[in-house]
């Protein structure tokens, strides 16, 4: 990809459409900088390429993506959690991330991020759009199912 090789990476967004939600994920962090890829789920698409961008800046200029850490300052006013992506929903989710890297398992990182009253996906109070954000430190076969496990069996 000429943009990984110019810019360091590339941000992909994938409009879901129907019921599946957009999202969007970085292909470059590993091969250009040896830090995690980065992927976000649930938002307008836009908002989400804009978001991961800022994130991918932010891993790239050594912010932690340990497991529980709160990224600041990618989407005003909000943090976003980090949590590791298990190995099997990189091919049905991240595919172009597949076809650059050849070769599995490079790290990924899902942000994580809270509805407007900074409520996580875990929360049963979370609105119901937060709360359909996968929880991809599963594997696909222990995900509860849903519209990402339907997506992965695509």
């Amino acid at each position: 990809m000429t943009h990984v090789r110019e810019h360091g990476c590339h941000v992909v967004g994938v409009g879901g459409g129907g019921e599946v939600p957009d999202w969007a994920f970085t292909v470059g962090l590993w091969h250009s900088y040896r830090v995690p890829e980065v992927a976000m789920f649930g938002l307008e698409l836009d908002g989400l390429m804009h978001w991961v961008g800022s994130a991918a800046v932010r891993v790239r200029d050594g912010a932690s993506t340990e497991p529980g850490t709160l990224l600041p300052d990618v989407i005003e006013g909000y943090r976003l959690r980090c949590q590791p992506v298990d190995p099997s929903w990189h091919y049905p989710l991240l595919g172009t991330f597949v076809g650059f890297y050849r070769q599995t398992p490079v790290p990924v990182v899902q942000l994580l991020w809270p509805d407007r009253e900074h409520r996580w996906p875990s929360d049963e109070q979370a609105s119901p759009g937060c709360r359909a954000q996968p929880d991809l430190r599963l594997p696909v076969d222990e995900h509860p199912e849903g519209v990402w496990t339907r997506e992965a069996a695509r």
